[in-house]
């Protein structure tokens, strides 16, 4: 499973992932670095990659439809640290087959998860 990681998301998850053997592409090391949101959306699409952001402007269904994606990982917005942040990613990831969200859009909260 490839994952791209938004620049949004702290950067040392890429490195977390990666000691977890998934393959991360993340836009903040990359030359892509400040690309529009679109333009990350059909790197995502491209590669049928999973997503993972705290950008909430990735949820929207209309504009990023989901089900053309590995799935997108939405980290919810609140007062988290780095680590607690790589900790929800890596426990969702190690807990969850693919085949649960693929094409769907997950919502991470310090407490809970939302597939939908």
């Amino acid at each position: 499973m490839k994952c791209i990681l938004d620049e949004s998301v702290s950067y040392g998850l890429a490195e977390v992932l990666r000691n977890k053997g998934y393959s991360v592409t993340a836009i903040a090391e990359s030359s892509t670095t400040g690309i529009a949101d679109t333009e990350v959306f059909k790197l995502v699409v491209a590669d049928r990659a999973v997503l993972i952001t705290r950008d909430a402007h990735f949820t929207n269904a209309v504009r990023f439809p989901s089900e053309k994606t590995g799935g997108i990982i939405y980290i919810r917005r609140g007062n988290l640290t780095a680590p607690e942040e790589f900790d929800l990613a890596e426990k969702f990831l190690s807990r969850h087959t693919i085949e649960e969200y693929n094409g769907k859009l997950v919502t991470l909260y310090k407490g809970s998860v939302k597939i939908r």
